[in-house]
């Protein structure tokens, strides 16, 4: 607020209200201040001026002042109390120099005219710092409401994209492609199969709409997608999980590992005597690390970011985290926050 572009007319009119509000009870008559008005109007502009100016200053200054501190003290109490330093500096120098230097009164009035400089003073800044701390609560409610909206927008199309990946058509058609053919050639493998495929179609139903999963429910249901893609791609595609059972407590947002299988699976080709490898693993610093050897396609598909940008919002959102992406020559890695429930 102290930084307002029009502040000098805010400070003109609180100078003027402030002098006809003092005529109009007759103070200095009251108090026998015998002073010119023009005296008084000059007085009661120039303190307000230095008070507002002052917090202008320290409110520059609050971000450095937190750091310091720690961020353990809210922003407003900082300004405050910088503002009641201010409004001491300012009017004591100020009414001693106007009192004793220019009118040369008694010590006695003196002292009186200081008390009533410094009520003066202080109870402009409490106004000032009123007005400022109304400012700032708008300020944050408002950027909490967009922030909301900014999620709820980010979770919808988070939402959309799950959904599209779970009943993505190009997906099923391949795989009942397969399951036809080793109905023909292995029954009992095509069995086996359509349990596989049962597991990772219950996992979708169940999970979906939850915002987060234990990681052993998320390891189980990728062994049986695994197990689709390995038989849909033969040697083409390995996906090797490494993961202690020690974090399998932890939690992450559903069907985020299918997610990133399948963009590297849709962005790299795979064969037999180069195949796609794609490591499941967690690092030393609470993320699980998916990570694939860089084979692109020779015709790329348009990239959206999509859905790397909505899980990292969703996670950002969650529990503060953000997700990690490195490219590297010959490898690309996506790490996830794994959570505690403290975290959450």
């Amino acid at each position: 607020m102290f930084s307002y572009r029009y502040r000098y007319v805010w400070i003109l009119l609180l100078a003027v209200y402030s002098f006809v509000n003092t005529l109009y009870v007759e103070a200095p008559v009251y108090y026998q201040l015998p002073v010119a008005e023009w005296e008084l109007l000059a007085f009661f502009g120039t303190v307000i001026l230095l008070i507002w100016e002052g917090n202008r200053l320290i409110e520059r200054a609050v971000p450095w002042l937190q750091h310091r501190m720690g961020g353990k003290v809210h922003p407003l109490v900082i300004l405050f109390v910088g503002g009641i330093l201010v409004t001491v500096l300012a009017v004591v120098p100020l009414t001693l120099g106007l009192a004793h230097g220019y009118h040369h009164w008694a010590l006695g009035r003196v002292w009186l005219t200081l008390k009533l400089a410094l009520t003066f003073g202080f109870r402009v800044n409490l106004f000032l710092h009123t007005i400022n701390a109304m400012v700032y609560l708008l300020q944050r409610q408002r950027e909490a409401q967009l922030a909301a909206e900014q999620f709820k927008k980010a979770s919808a199309q988070a939402q959309f994209a799950s959904l599209r990946t779970q009943v993505n058509p190009h997906f099923l058609f391949n795989t009942l492609n397969v399951l036809s053919s080793l109905v023909q050639k292995d029954p009992t493998l095509a069995n086996d199969f359509i349990e596989e495929l049962a597991k990772v179609y219950r996992y979708v139903l169940q999970n979906f709409e939850k915002e987060l999963v234990d990681l052993g429910s998320e390891l189980a249901f990728i062994q049986s997608y695994v197990y689709l893609l390995e038989k849909r791609f033969r040697d083409g595609v390995r996906v090797e999980v490494d993961v202690p059972p020690i974090y399998f407590g932890y939690f992450v947002l559903p069907l985020a590992l299918q997610m990133l299988v399948e963009n590297a699976i849709k962005h790299n080709v795979g064969s037999k005597t180069r195949p796609l490898l794609v490591q499941i693993t967690v690092d030393g610093a609470g993320y699980l690390c998916v990570r694939n050897n860089l084979q692109p396609k020779l015709e790329k598909e348009i990239s959206t970011h999509l859905g790397l940008d909505n899980l990292d919002r969703r996670y950002e959102y969650i529990a503060n985290r953000k997700i990690v992406t490195q490219i590297e020559p010959k490898h690309f890695t996506v790490k996830v926050p794994i959570l505690e429930l403290t975290e959450i």
